[in-house]
């Protein structure tokens, strides 16, 4: 059976049950002594008297009635028994207060343990929908047109070299730690038979935050990007662990350049169309009137990337191009917030939806009798073509034009769209691509063995690793290179080519070059979701991203644009390529025993609430080192403590038998010496406790009446005179 008490801390609980337990503590000694004094009869031993008299005035009834001032007992009776006041409210006080500061900690951690670890399902649509992993076979085809020696050997098959997988497996981190999310056991490339991807969305993860893990996956939405981690958690936990693993971390770069363009228009009958604008203007900003008479250029310079520079070329040749499918016009024939009227039948997509276009949305250019296509323009942007050699150092860079969301202009409310309302859309060139890192990432659950009782953070490993690609001289439309990082020892290995850095940005392949895949290389999936990412409009098999279907999607991409356009943009592409990412592939790598700290419960306290305690502190430490110094250097000894316990009884007083005298002697008294004024103070000192308790201690003794005053009145009995008083 238990008490539930809601809207309380525990501290406040504890202050409550200190408040009580002192009421009841001083009220209860009150209401003892005031009982003894009741009960008892007006005469008693001296014996009796004595233990009256501790009860009596070790009781708060003294301070109560303020009997027997301290007014002329001098000032060291007066300051100690000041002293014993102070300290005994700081210690009432304290009582009450201190549990104030008490609330529930965080969990601390054990040192550190070596304890087994269990697979755990994942139980969510994700999971649900996961092929079965004892059934995947790895497999690849090299050649685009017909079949060719993929890196290590074997041709007419789909068999990886063993000296491949072997190199590639000596680490977690590579492409067998990494598989298909669905697959299909089929056919593929020559029509030979081997797992074909099933590229879809099954749960759509894209307006989740935060860091968290799904069925062989860990995602991240803040920082867009995912690790390859197969989900197992430490057994055997009363209250959970805490303990931290090297991941392989996949994670989208992007940078995105503002055109200075934007698509301006007018809704009309908005829900009938589903927000289709057929009718829009281009509108200048300054992309054409203001563009650059430079012809862009990129640095390239293998792994050490720079997106913006292809972003920038891309946004350049893009809005130079446009110049001539609008009539060709010049910078001077444009200025500041010119339109353009266009409709849809002149470009390649429609206004009022978020969606990746072509570099050339208005179709191709014939200038000098050369015709560029959109093709080429995104092969200028992205560095690279299918007949370059495949290497390391040919990065896979995927360039396209983004239309952002729509952003209302008239000062309506952009979650009411309505008939003859202003929208527009910024138009920017975007360069994207994949970077490979390990990532220290660090688990804390707390003993549900389920992935949603997980929390999760990462960090940097701080240390620079190696990372490696196959070395062939195939051309990038023929391969798709195997990568992931593998041991030092392989270093200048004539079969690889090695770098050691903190990152690596995936080579491209020739899955970048088609935007499809030949067969069960799961490598090849960071191209594919570039490539869908460019096909945004075409995809059925995906989500919708257009934000037409879905208006939370459409109102986190509208403000991410309003916080930071061009960073807005990049971060959108982010989230669409890990939302992608998480439905198709999942990690392989998995561990049987993990190197936890147990969390083990603690307390929090505020210091704010332990200042009476302090102060009683301050006051304790001198008070009791003097008291320990006089007793153990002798300048007191516990032979004269009992002296006087005994000797300041009041029974022994009432006797005459205490030592206790008035002194009415000069300075050259000596207090070594008393005369006895009754025939027992004379042995006072000497006399034995037990035989004085047997024996005078049971004279009988009364409470006599002094003087004149009348009579002291205890209920109907009232104070005994012992002799008559005098007239």
């Amino acid at each position: 059976m238990a008490l539930l008490i809601a809207h309380i801390t525990v501290g406040q609980a504890a202050t409550v049950i200190n408040i009580i337990i002192a009421f009841l503590q001083y009220t209860l000694g009150l209401a003892i002594v005031a009982l003894l004094i009741w009960s008892i009869p007006a005469v008693n031993s001296a014996l009796a008297w004595n233990v009256i008299g501790r009860r009596l005035h070790t009781s708060l009834w003294p301070t109560l009635l303020r009997t027997d001032t301290l007014r002329g007992s001098g000032f060291r009776v007066a300051f100690f028994s000041y002293l014993s006041l102070v300290t005994t409210v700081l210690v009432a006080v304290a009582g009450i207060i201190m549990p104030l500061g008490l609330s529930t900690g965080p969990d601390l951690h054990a040192p550190l343990k070596t304890a087994r670890a269990s697979f755990i399902a994942d139980t969510s649509p994700l999971g649900l929908a996961t092929s079965p992993r004892q059934n995947y076979v790895y497999g690849r085809v090299c050649g685009a047109n017909g079949p060719m020696t993929c890196p290590g050997g074997g041709v007419n098959t789909t068999v990886i070299a063993a000296d491949t997988v072997s190199r590639f497996n000596a680490t977690p981190y590579g492409p067998f730690g990494m598989q298909f999310r669905r697959y299909y056991n089929g056919t593929a490339g020559f029509h030979w038979p081997m797992l074909v991807p099933t590229f879809a969305t099954t749960e759509s993860l894209i307006l989740r935050n935060g860091i968290f893990a799904v069925g062989g996956l860990i995602v991240d939405l803040d920082n867009p990007g995912i690790g390859l981690w197969n989900h197992t958690l430490p057994t055997g936990t009363e209250r959970g662990a805490t303990w931290s693993e090297d991941v392989l971390w996949l994670e989208p770069v992007s940078q995105c350049v503002d055109t200075n363009l934007t698509v301006d228009y007018t809704l009309q009958n908005s829900p009938v169309t589903t927000n289709q604008v057929n009718n829009y203007n281009l509108v200048d900003h300054g992309g054409f009137y203001n563009l650059t008479t430079e012809y862009p250029t990129l640095n390239r310079d293998g792994q050490n990337l720079d997106l913006q520079q292809h972003a920038y070329k891309g946004a350049v040749l893009s809005n130079f191009y446009t110049m001539f499918n609008l009539g060709n016009i010049t910078r001077k024939q444009s200025y500041s917030g010119r339109l353009f009227p266009i409709n849809f039948t002149q470009t390649n997509f429609f206004g009022g939806q978020t969606q990746t276009i072509n570099m050339l949305y208005m179709g191709a250019v014939t200038t000098d009798n050369v015709t560029i296509t959109g093709g080429d323009l995104a092969t200028s942007c992205e560095g690279y073509g299918g007949l370059d050699s495949a290497n390391i150092s040919n990065v896979a860079v995927h360039c396209s034009m983004f239309l952002g969301p729509p952003q209302r202009t008239d000062g309506g409310d952009p979650t009411l769209p309505a008939d003859n309302s202003t929208w527009t859309q910024r138009m920017f060139s975007c360069a994207s691509g994949t970077r490979a890192r390990m990532q220290r990432v660090d688990f804390n659950f707390n003993g549900t063995m389920d992935m949603s009782a997980l929390a999760i953070s990462r960090r940097n490993i701080d240390t620079p690793v190696l990372w490696a690609t196959e070395a062939t001289d195939l051309n990038l439309t023929n391969v798709d290179l195997l990568w992931g990082r593998v041991p030092d020892s392989l270093e200048g290995d004539p079969n690889l080519q090695t770098i050691r850095s903190d990152v690596f940005y995936v080579p491209a392949g020739g899955a970048d070059i088609w935007g499809v895949t030949t067969g069960g290389q799961p490598t090849v999936l960071p191209a594919l979701a570039w490539s869908t990412i460019g096909n945004l409009l075409g995809n059925t098999m995906i989500v919708d991203y257009s934000g037409i279907s879905n208006y939370a999607l459409l109102r986190k991409f509208q403000q991410l644009i309003l916080s930071d356009p061009t960073n807005g943009a990049a971060q959108i592409q982010k989230l669409i390529w890990t939302d992608i990412m998480a439905n198709n592939m999942v990690g392989t790598d998995s561990r049987t025993t993990l190197l936890i700290g147990e969390n083990v419960s603690a307390i929090a306290y505020d210091l704010r609430y332990a200042i009476p305690a302090l102060l009683l502190f301050l006051l304790w430490l001198p008070t009791f080192g003097g008291a320990v110094f006089v007793l153990v250097t002798g300048l007191l000894r516990l032979s004269y403590l009992k002296f006087l316990l005994t000797h300041t009884s009041s029974g022994r007083i009432a006797l005459g038998d205490s030592a206790l005298r008035p002194m009415h002697h000069g300075p050259g008294f000596d207090p070594g010496y008393m005369t006895p004024t009754t025939p027992m103070a004379g042995t006072a000192r000497n006399e034995d406790e037990t035989r004085w308790a047997k024996g005078a201690g049971r004279t009988p003794v009364g409470v006599e009446q002094v003087g004149s005053n009348p009579p002291e009145y205890k209920g109907d009995f009232m104070a005994v005179a012992t002799h008559p008083s005098s007239p």
